[in-house]
């Protein structure tokens, strides 16, 4: 196999996967990535659940500079040429929050594969290599297809379990006070008779 159709076939584990993780209230929560100079460091975010659903959210370089900062924001991307090599920290910031906790679902790649239109022309590849390139952007496209389609999954799984949950709970106060109504027939009407059996 050519090295070109080995740079294609390498380019198809590249991609970095979402993952989701909890925030505590008044704590937060923080990833670190190792990248070389002139790296690109690039990640996407979204508070799922919880309180305000609003995160603070810093990158800090390996010198200690904030390279990129967002308040009390629900979702947000950042993207950017690293400057010096290192460990570069992402961290989620839930101080804000008193009591509610936060579920992020987050996504994090440092580095990018090439760009393979232009790193070789169609009559410069084999029939075999063409095939991979398809499918290497078919794979892509499926992959950004499922992030998608789990994030909204997640969304909708936690909405359905909080409706249960106070479906749940209504339920238990009707009983309740079903109950505390009909004890109070009973005694009142049990009271009515013996008023009436004293008259």
């Amino acid at each position: 196999m050519s090295h070109r159709c080995r740079l294609l076939l390498g380019c198809l584990v590249g991609r970095a996967a979402s993952f989701g993780f909890t925030v505590p209230a008044g704590k937060s929560e923080c990833f670190h990535e190792s990248a070389k100079a002139s790296e690109r460091l690039s990640g996407e975010w979204k508070v799922l659940k919880g309180g305000m659903m609003d995160l603070d959210v810093q990158v800090t370089s390996p010198s200690g500079d904030h390279v990129y900062a967002a308040e009390r924001e629900m979702e947000g991307s950042f993207a950017f040429y690293t400057t010096n090599e290192g460990i570069y920290a992402v961290c989620f910031s839930n101080t804000h929050s008193a009591e509610a906790e936060k579920q992020v679902i987050a996504k994090i790649s440092v580095g990018e594969a090439p760009d393979l239109i232009k790193l070789a022309k169609t009559e410069h590849l084999t029939p075999i290599e063409e095939r991979i390139k398809d499918l290497h952007e078919s794979m892509n496209a499926v992959r950004d297809m499922q992030d998608q389609m789990r994030e909204q999954d997640e969304v909708h799984h936690k909405m359905t379990r909080s409706t249960r949950s106070r479906l749940l709970w209504f339920t238990v106060a009707e009983a309740v006070v079903l109950v505390a109504v009909s004890l109070w027939q009973i005694l009142y009407l049990k009271s009515f008779f013996e008023i009436k059996r004293v008259v």
